[in-house]
């Protein structure tokens, strides 16, 4: 009997993690144990629930001594960091742990369009971990993405009061699914001759403030205007919902690269790793018009 290969994804109870786990478990469930590697036996407990069929383990990546058992027998690993300040810190302690086990032969790393420049705090920390990884003696392959359509409930309270608050001014970029997402890294993790590359993932269209605001106007059957606040504002309101002060900087940041056009581009690598287009955002807002009316 073949031994099956063992897939550890860190990062699994995320909104990336979740859609990989449900693209590898209808895809390939047959052909690889999947992992799950999740910070709480509540994460882990409620991930075995919609996918009975996967392991789980529970690690923490501040604490690298955590992490060698979840490494135990693995060859390939998806490494997605959080929502995290010390996000440097995060990719070089699970690299490290990959390195030491012994057994990883790929590690596919989740990243972000524009990593290269290090312009920004987000792309300043997604390269650092690159660069440790491209260093570390490991086969790697970068998977960058941009902001996500599923980002968007975020402002739905205004959506609904027919104003669509977004500060990117005139600029446009192409909102990215998260689906298609996992499908990519399906793709990825489970065919060979990605070693080495770096994949750009936007969605198949470049958008404005104004014409989102015509699409959830089309969708929702009523009038909503875009406004485009200034920083100060778009602070304040990140700031009042909760967002910590060091990532809604860093998402002001990521705006003024999309107001200034830095990412009004549609890159193809998405599509040619499917074979089929990737997810408009008029696609997400229909199957999930109820979240904005």
């Amino acid at each position: 009997m073949m031994i099956k290969p063992t897939l550890l994804i860190i990062g699994a109870a995320g909104q990336n993690g979740v859609v990989t786990i449900k693209s590898l478990t209808e895809k390939h469930q047959d052909k690889y144990i999947i992992r799950a590697g999740v910070r709480t036996e509540a994460k882990a407990k409620a991930l075995m629930e919609q996918f009975p069929n996967i392991e789980t383990v529970i690690l923490d990546l501040d604490q690298p001594e955590t992490l060698p058992a979840a490494f135990n027998g693995i060859q390939k690993l998806f490494l997605i960091i959080g929502n995290v300040e010390n996000r440097e810190e995060h990719a070089k302690n699970a690299i490290d742990a990959a390195v030491t086990s012994g057994s990883v032969k790929h590690v596919l790393f989740y990243s972000v369009v524009g990593a290269e420049y290090e312009a920004i705090l987000f792309a300043k920390q997604f390269r650092y971990g690159e660069k440790y990884l491209e260093a570390s003696g490991l086969k790697w392959t970068h998977l960058r993405t941009i902001f996500f359509q599923e980002n968007f409930p975020g402002w739905a309270d205004g959506i609904k009061q027919g104003a669509f608050y977004f500060g990117i001014r005139d600029g446009k970029f192409a909102p990215l699914n998260i689906a298609d997402i996992g499908d990519i890294a399906t793709k990825i993790l489970c065919t060979n001759g990605h070693e080495g590359k770096v994949y750009n993932i936007t969605g198949p269209e470049l958008l404005s403030g104004k014409d989102m605001a015509q699409i959830f106007s089309d969708v929702t059957g009523k009038a909503v205007e875009y406004i485009s606040p200034d920083k100060d504002t778009t602070l304040s309101s990140l700031l009042d919902s909760g967002w910590p002060e060091w990532q809604a900087k860093g998402l002001l940041e990521l705006f003024e690269v999309f107001a200034s056009n830095q990412a009004a581009q549609v890159s193809p690598d998405g599509e040619q790793l499917l074979g089929r287009q990737l997810t408009t955002m008029r696609s997400y807002i229909e199957a999930n018009q109820s979240v904005f009316n």
